[in-house]
């Protein structure tokens, strides 16, 4: 059976899509062909990447490069199974089931919620309309597809659909006795964050918060987007240091040279429900954790954590203060976030629900 993971957004290197359920199935012996917009066209551990232009602007990208072209790719490849990963990707699932195709939607985000957290729509009233319009359309949408795979059980809360399952983004466990060579010269403590960085995921805040922190250090590892927070975060921030987008497999190691896993999204409607996937990589090393006071939250992570307001950095910079000076609380928490990690929070454990969905539409 040929399967096409299918992606505009995405790159060929998405940590969910191809190091999880992309590999996850080539090493169930699937033939698998990960196509991506922006893309360059190789063949990587097994999986067959397919790459194709990506056009600049967001009206030519939705037309173009997710419609006409990606139909065009799709048909080259000519695949059994198409599993989309993008809501600009619907049009092109509805064509493909026109075809006869068997077509998976991925959806990762609400997209409603996101909808309403869209700085570049200045209305708000405009992003209810929008958030509203859509959420009706893609619950409409979903019904002509095969299966609906969600990152989370407030996405999967949404649908009604015959054929639904939560496959939740947790970590591949890192193997600590391979190195991935990183060298990292540590003279103080560390707190590590992981993941994109943006104005609506409390970056600002948590920048700020370490410029009174000087017995302590920020990590930051990933990209940034907004121009303004570029700027700030190459030309220099006090206690903080920047080391960019790294690889998937290398992560593990800065994350494990750190003492703390941190994570303040700030209380945006996309944010609040959402199971980010960062504290549990955290949860994998046995860090203990800072993260923002959402209700969800606590209710998932529990005791593993300390909880803050993310839109203050005084009361963030505390709660680094309080949890590095407290040994015992930390070493009760690297306990129980490492044993949940081992027994429920694990990539190998979530995989098995992916493998039992192929083999039922095989």
């Amino acid at each position: 059976m040929k399967i096409a993971h299918i992606t505009t957004v995405h790159r060929p290197n998405d940590n969910r899509i191809f190091y999880k359920e992309c590999t996850t199935l080539a090493n169930q012996g699937y033939d698998i062909t990960f196509i991506v917009a922006g893309a360059e066209s190789k063949n990587s551990d097994g999986i067959t990447i397919v790459g194709y232009p990506k056009s600049e602007g967001r009206l030519k990208r939705i037309l173009k490069t997710s419609l006409t072209d990606m139909i065009r790719v799709c048909k080259e490849v000519d695949a059994d199974i198409y599993h989309f990963h993008d809501p600009e990707l619907i049009f092109t699932g509805l064509y493909l089931k026109m075809l006869g195709k068997k077509v998976i939607y991925d959806i990762h985000e609400n997209n409603p919620a996101s909808i309403l957290s869209k700085p570049y729509i200045k209305s708000k009233l405009k992003r209810k309309i929008l958030a509203k319009v859509f959420d009706t359309f893609e619950r409409v949408a979903v019904k002509f597809f095969d299966v609906i795979v969600t990152a989370r059980p407030d996405i999967t809360k949404r649908f009604k659909h015959k054929n639904i399952i939560t496959l939740r983004n947790f970590p591949i466990l890192p193997d600590f006795s391979k190195s991935s060579g990183i060298k990292i010269t540590k003279t103080k403590p560390s707190i590590i964050y992981v993941g994109g960085m943006h104005s609506l995921r409390g970056t600002h805040e948590l920048i700020e918060a370490f410029e009174e922190l000087d017995e302590y250090e920020l990590w930051l590892l990933g990209f940034a987007i907004e121009k303004d927070l570029i700027a700030k975060i190459e030309n220099g921030c006090k206690n903080v240091r920047y080391f960019g987008l790294v690889e998937a497999y290398e992560v593990f190691d800065y994350i494990n040279m750190a003492d703390i896993g941190i994570i303040t999204f700030l209380e945006e409607p996309n944010h609040i429900n959402t199971l980010a996937t960062k504290p549990f990589e955290y949860m994998a090393c046995g860090k203990p954790m800072i993260m923002s006071d959402f209700t969800y939250w606590r209710e998932t992570f529990g005791n593993g954590s300390l909880y803050v307001d993310p839109s203050n950095p005084k009361e963030i910079a505390n709660r680094v203060r309080e949890l590095l000076e407290n040994k015992e609380l930390m070493q009760k928490m690297e306990e129980l976030n490492r044993r949940l990690s081992q027994d429920e929070y694990n990539w190998d454990k979530e995989s098995q629900k992916l493998i039992g969905l192929y083999k039922e539409l095989n």
